[in-house]
């Protein structure tokens, strides 16, 4: 069905599936408050270790709270981290390539010489210095994976940058006298866009993940947030008696991360002009 709606429209199939996940997805986060059956926070003690059934959608945990309705909420705190991770990096990296590629010379060197050094870090460590000079918060954790993800954006704005240099309306625009700040904003960045919203999906999706790990391993959102992370680092230790807990979010997980990876995939194949014409 994809595929006969793909060559219909003219659009990928990537595109198209992933576009449907991630609309679900944020009708799902848009209205969790709305559709989930219990409070995230409330206990049934009654009901601790329910299998999944009628009543409880995705089984209760080890304080008898209803798995699927803090799966519902944990989706709102997923991409609230990716976003605002990838406006965070591209709101760092963009200025950074797009004023290396267009000055080039000594400041190109010196940017590019900077990031690079950040980007030797291993990404969970330089994450985790920042995080550990105060308590943990999601806003917290989204600046620190921004501030992380701002280097291969800069890398990705500056290649673009450099290729666009040399095309005949960027010289057009020094011969008409314009001002370095008008080439950057009117003439490169329009043209780089496409770039990086392909690029942003995929940082969306490094971001959850991350977030994902950091709060596994105690260092993200902290109990009794509804995290997918913290559910599954929960989860783990009643894995044989009650594998739902650690299970529903592994899935949801894996099928945002999905989603938002084909969508990025088919906006790439939307978007470059190279691979129109081998689809």
């Amino acid at each position: 069905m994809a595929l006969r709606l793909s060559r219909a429209s003219g659009a990928p199939p990537a595109l198209l599936i992933g576009g449907a996940i991630v609309a679900l997805l944020l009708l799902i986060a848009a209205s969790a408050q709305l559709i989930a059956p219990f409070p995230y926070d409330q206990m049934h003690v009654r009901a601790r270790f329910a299998p999944p059934s009628l009543h409880y959608l995705a089984g209760t945990d080890e304080y008898g709270r209803d798995v699927f309705s803090r799966l519902l909420i944990g989706s709102q705190l997923s991409l609230v981290l990716g976003v605002v991770a990838t406006l965070v990096s591209l709101g760092l990296g963009v200025p950074l390539g797009l004023f290396a590629g267009y000055r080039r010379g000594f400041a190109d060197e010196a940017i590019m010489r900077a990031l690079d050094v950040m980007m030797s870090f291993p990404p969970i460590l330089l994450v985790l210095l920042i995080l550990v000079v105060s308590p943990p918060s999601l806003l917290k954790t989204a600046l620190a994976i921004g501030v992380l993800f701002a280097p291969p954006i800069a890398r990705v704005t500056r290649s673009v940058t450099l290729d666009l240099m040399g095309e005949g309306f960027i010289e057009a625009a020094r011969a008409r006298g314009e001002h370095a700040l008008y080439i950057l904003l009117r003439e490169l960045l329009p043209n780089i866009w496409p770039v990086l919203m392909v690029e942003a999906s995929l940082r969306v999706v490094f971001a959850i993940l991350l977030g994902a790990v950091l709060s596994f391993l105690g260092f993200g959102v902290q109990p009794p947030a509804a995290d997918w992370g913290l559910m599954i680092s929960n989860g783990r230790a009643f894995v044989t008696i009650a594998p739902w807990i650690a299970m529903a979010p592994g899935i949801a997980m894996s099928l945002s991360v999905i989603g938002i990876s084909l969508l990025g995939d088919g906006l790439r194949d939307l978007l470059d002009p190279r691979l129109r014409g081998q689809r």
